[in-house]
C-alpha cells in the first residue's frame, strides 16, 4: 500500500497481483514523506532508499540498540524501514489496507489524489495464493480444502488474505480511478506512471516474487472448485469478464 504526497497517487496492494512489483518500482521516487507498508525488502533491493518518515519510524519506534547493531552489520538502516513504519501505523493501515481504510485515514488525499490497483484472473490468483499461503509448511490441505476453508469462513483464522474485490470497491462499486491488470503489467503501469508524471523503464519493473517454474493451473482443481471460485469472486470474474484458463 502507498499514498505518495509527492507524486499525489495511492496504490492499493491487492495479494498475489503483482502488486510488491508494482510497489518497488514507484518506491525508487518516492518523497520525504510518502508512505509505503509491505514489500519494502522488495523495494530496497530495487534501488529504493527509506526517505525521512521511514528514519522517524525507526527512531520513535525501534530499540537504539537494534538500531546500531543494523547500522554495525549493514553500514546502512535501509532495512528496518519495513518493521518501523508497520508498527508506526499498526491499527490504522496495513499492507494490503482496502479503500475505506485508507479514506479513513486521509481523506484528502483520497479525494484529490490518482488512486489505483491491479486485479489478477481469480482463478489464476486463487492458486498462487495457495502456494503462497503454504510455502513454509510441511503438510499443507488441499487446494479444495483451503477454498473451502475461506468458504467457511475460517479465513481470518487461517491468516489466508484472500480479499480482493473488497479493496478497491465500496458498496460493490469500483472506487479506483484506474485498475490495471497483472497479465498486462508493463502496458498498465507504464499507464499509471504517464497519468502521475514518472518516467517508466521496464529495465526496474522486477518480478519480485514471480514462481518461475509456472505451474498448470488446472491440475489444482477438482470438482467443484471452480464453482467455489465462482462463488468467492463472482463480482470480479463478472466486471473483468475473466474465464478459467483454456
Amino acid at each position: 500500500m502507498i499514498i505518495s504526497h509527492r507524486h499525489k497517487f495511492i496504490f492499493i496492494h491487492v495479494p498475489k497481483t503483482a502488486g510488491s512489483t508494482v510497489s518497488a518500482y514507484l518506491a525508487r521516487e518516492f518523497g520525504p514523506w510518502d508512505l509505503q507498508l509491505g514489500s519494502w525488502k522488495d523495494a530496497l533491493g530495487n534501488g529504493a532508499k527509506a526517505n525521512r518518515l521511514a528514519l522517524i519510524a525507526m527512531f520513535c519506534h525501534l530499540s537504539p540498540l537494534k538500531i546500531a547493531q543494523t547500522l554495525i552489520r549493514n553500514h546502512s538502516v535501509d532495512s528496518l524501514a519495513g518493521v518501523a513504519l508497520s508498527r508506526r501505523f499498526a491499527g490504522r493501515l496495513a499492507d494490503h489496507s482496502s479503500a475505506s481504510e485508507i479514506d479513513a485515514f486521509d481523506p484528502s488525499a483520497w479525494k484529490q489524489y490518482f488512486k489505483f490497483c491491479f486485479v489478477r484472473n481469480p482463478f489464476e490468483r486463487a492458486v498462487s495464493l495457495y502456494n503462497w499461503h503454504y510455502r513454509k509448511v510441511d503438510t499443507r490441505p488441499s487446494f479444495s480444502q483451503m477454498l473451502c476453508l475461506i468458504e467457511a469462513g475460517a479465513a481470518e483464522k487461517e491468516r489466508i488474505n484472500w480479499k480482493s474485490w473488497q479493496l478497491y470497491t465500496k458498496n460493490d462499486e469500483v472506487v479506483v480511478d484506474f485498475v490495471g491488470r497483472q497479465e498486462r503489467l508493463s502496458e498498465d503501469l507504464r499507464n499509471v506512471c504517464d497519468r502521475i508524471g514518472l518516467p517508466f523503464d521496464e529495465r526496474f519493473l522486477t518480478r519480485a516474487k514471480a514462481n518461475p517454474r509456472r505451474p498448470d493451473i488446472r491440475s489444482y482443481y477438482k470438482p467443484g472448485d471452480r464453482e467455489r471460485v465462482e462463488r468467492l469472486f463472482g463480482a470480479e470474474i463478472e466486471r473483468f469478464k475473466y474465464r478459467f484458463p483454456d
